[in-house]
C-alpha cells in the first residue's frame, strides 16, 4: 500500500514538475518559492500568495503548488511549532539563557493550554480566540523561523530540481 502510494507521488512529481514546459531555472525557481511560502503561517492563502509571487518574480506558476501542501491542517501545529523554535532560538541567541528559557516556557504554556484535552474544540469560538492570542504571541519568531526553514529547504530543492529537469530532458528526448 505504502509502496504504491510512493510510486504515485513519484510519478506525479516526475511528470508534473520535471516534465513542465518551461526553462529549468523557472521551474526550479518555482519550487524554491513553493518551499518559502509553504513554511509560512498562511494556510488558506498560500496558493494565492505563491501564484502572486511566482508571477512577480517570473517563476513557473505550477512547479511550487504541490510543495504548498506540506503545510495543512494535519501538519500545521508541529510545522509552525518547529518554525517558532528555530525563530525563538535565533531571536534569543544573544540573551542570557534564563531569560530565553522563561520566554519559551511562557509561550509553550500557551500552546499547551490551547491543545490540552478537554479544552475548546476546533468548532468553538474560544479555540479560535486562543489560537489568535497564541499566533500574536509567537508572531515574529514564527515568521523568522519560517523564512529560515524555507530557505534551508528551498535552496537545495532549487538545485536538485534544476538538475532533475535537465537530466529528465536529457533522458527523455522526444523521439522523431
Amino acid at each position: 500500500m505504502i509502496a504504491g502510494s510512493w510510486g504515485r507521488v513519484r510519478r506525479f512529481l516526475v511528470q508534473r514538475i520535471l516534465g513542465l514546459s518551461d526553462t529549468p531555472h523557472r521551474i526550479a525557481w518555482g519550487v524554491l518559492l513553493g518551499f518559502l511560502v509553504a513554511w509560512t503561517p498562511t494556510i488558506g492563502f498560500q496558493i494565492a500568495i505563491y501564484v502572486t509571487l511566482a508571477t512577480l518574480l517570473r517563476a513557473n506558476k505550477v512547479a511550487g503548488i504541490p510543495i504548498l501542501f506540506i503545510s495543512n491542517p494535519a501538519t500545521a501545529v508541529p510545522l509552525y511549532y518547529g518554525c517558532w523554535r528555530v525563530g525563538a532560538w535565533l531571536v534569543h541567541l544573544g540573551q542570557p539563557v534564563e531569560e530565553a528559557d522563561a520566554a519559551r516556557a511562557a509561550l509553550e504554556a500557551k500552546v499547551d493550554a490551547l491543545l490540552a484535552p478537554g479544552g475548546p474544540g476546533l468548532l468553538e469560538g474560544r479555540f479560535w480566540e486562543r489560537l489568535g492570542e497564541v499566533a500574536l504571541a509567537l508572531g515574529g519568531e514564527v515568521w523568522l523561523g519560517s523564512l529560515v526553514l524555507g530557505l534551508l529547504t528551498g535552496v537545495p530543492a532549487y538545485f536538485l530540481t534544476y538538475w532533475g529537469v535537465r537530466e529528465y530532458r536529457r533522458r527523455h528526448v522526444p523521439r522523431r
